[in-house]
């Protein structure tokens, strides 16, 4: 490879040269994760993509995300007469699916830059070493932003123990869960043969929607279900 094909780049230790293939495919990788990669493979251009096509592209990837929302609008709809019952649950239900989302996305951002880098590798031993390090991780967060809206939730909505109980639990286990989806799922997509990058952003919040719902509608079922009644 000669050096027109190649460009600078700085480290901690200096100037060296690095292929100029290998850092768009990074960069690719990275800006994919917005959720604007068409099927073909080829990323969309503001500039010199037509209409149409990008209107096909971003379409698609609304329609996918419509179904996972008609997925969990159904969830909720079913629980209506638990929602209608202790109406104070409906209060919390965004703040908690979202931090779901949140976390996988913080996450899936790592490890999708990380296996474009190729610091980490599709391999038992490198999953291994990510859900270790990140379930860890994940229970010091989860813990933090589940008091967090615990007592948030106590000064500003006063709800009853119960409720504060089915807020914090949820939120703990939404937030939990979320890393570790956002952590497992780029290295299946790169064990399908499928680019990690493609799994978007709007994607994996949609998917921990789809969780977070169940899940606290689930706590919600398990702790109230004596005091609805």
């Amino acid at each position: 490879m000669n050096q027109a094909s190649k460009i600078y780049m700085t480290d901690a230790q200096g100037m060296r040269w690095v292929n100029a293939d290998y850092v768009k495919e990074v960069a690719d990788d990275i800006s994919d994760f917005g959720g604007n990669h068409a099927i073909d493979g080829n990323d969309l251009d503001m500039k010199r993509d037509s209409i149409w096509r990008i209107f096909r592209v971003r379409a698609m990837w609304l329609l996918i995300l419509t179904a996972f929302g008609i997925l969990t609008s159904s969830i909720i709809a079913g629980q209506t007469e638990l929602l209608d019952q202790a109406i104070i649950l409906a209060a919390f239900l965004p703040a908690i699916v979202d931090m779901g989302g949140n976390s996988a996305s913080q996450v899936a951002t790592l490890v999708i830059r990380s296996i474009a880098l190729q610091d980490l590798k599709v391999r038992a031993k490198d999953v291994f070493l990510v859900l270790k390090k990140e379930i860890v991780i994940a229970c010091m967060l989860a813990a933090v932003v589940a008091v967090a809206e615990v007592v948030m939730a106590h000064f500003t909505k006063s709800p009853g123990g119960d409720i504060l109980l089915v807020v914090g639990v949820s939120m703990f286990a939404c937030t939990l869960t979320g890393s570790i989806i956002g952590a497992v799922l780029p290295f299946a997509a790169k064990k399908f043969g499928a680019d990690p990058a493609t799994l978007s952003s709007p994607m994996l919040t949609s998917i921990c929607d789809f969780v977070g719902v169940l899940i606290y509608l689930g706590f919600a079922m398990v702790i109230l279900g004596g005091n609805l009644v």
